[in-house]
Formats: structure tokens, C-alpha cells, sequence
């Protein structure tokens, strides 16, 4: 008589026994919710971007030269974009250096442009 299946004899390992079926019961990703991106974090870096353009576009007027005014607008940009919300912000939206999960195109790209601005402060 053919026997298809069942109890599985000494060694043979049957079903559950067999390729590892239930090896990997243990978990093997981690939830991280701090990976992932949060509305009104995203939404405190758009409102930045106003203020970060208006002032390049103020310094970009002055070209190379190095004048007070553009040691002020300098140290204003510099000021903005390093205020301990602004980094409590990005830090919420970076995760192991790269922008969280979660966050469309659009939204990577200004995490990257305010992390490139804080860099060059």
C-alpha cells in the first residue's frame, strides 16, 4: 500500500520537520516607527522653505562680496536651519542618514535639500 503524506517515520522529518517549514518562527524584522515619516514634521520643513530661499536669493544679489549684510544673512540662514527644532525635525525624518520610509518623492528631496543647507552651515 502507497502511503502519501502522514506521520513522518525516524529521520524522515514529514511536513513540518521538512525544509524549515516552522524555522523561522521568530520574528526576523524589527518594527522601527521611528523610521517612518510623520505629517506635521514634514509639514515644519515646507514652512522653512520660504524663509531659506528669500534669504539665498538675498545673498545670491550680493554675489562674492563680503560684507556685513552678507555676514548677517549668512549667520540668519545659519540660525534657521540649526535651531534645535529644525534638527529635532530632520532627525524624526532621516533615518541611518537617508529620509524615512514613507515620505513621497517630493518630501525625500526636501529632507535632503534642508539636510544639504544644515551641512553647509
Amino acid at each position: 500500500m502507497s502511503h502519501s503524506g502522514g506521520h513522518a517515520l525516524n529521520g524522515q522529518g514529514g511536513y513540518y520537520g521538512s525544509g524549515g517549514s516552522r524555522a523561522a518562527l521568530t520574528k526576523t524584522s524589527v518594527h522601527r516607527p521611528e523610521a517612518v515619516a510623520h505629517a506635521e514634521d514634514v509639514s515644519a520643513l515646507h514652512s522653512l522653505i520660504p524663509q531659506i530661499e528669500k534669504m539665498e536669493s538675498m545673498l545670491h544679489g550680493y554675489g562674492d562680496t563680503v560684507d556685513m549684510k552678507t555676514i548677517e544673512l549668512k549667520s540668519s540662514l545659519k540660525k534657521l536651519v540649526t535651531q534645535p527644532k529644525v534638527m529635532d525635525v530632520l532627525s524624526k525624518l532621516e533615518f541611518k542618514g537617508e529620509p524615512v520610509w514613507g515620505l513621497s518623492e517630493q518630501e525625500r528631496e526636501l529632507v535632503q535639500y534642508v539636510r544639504r543647507k544644515v551641512n553647509e552651515c
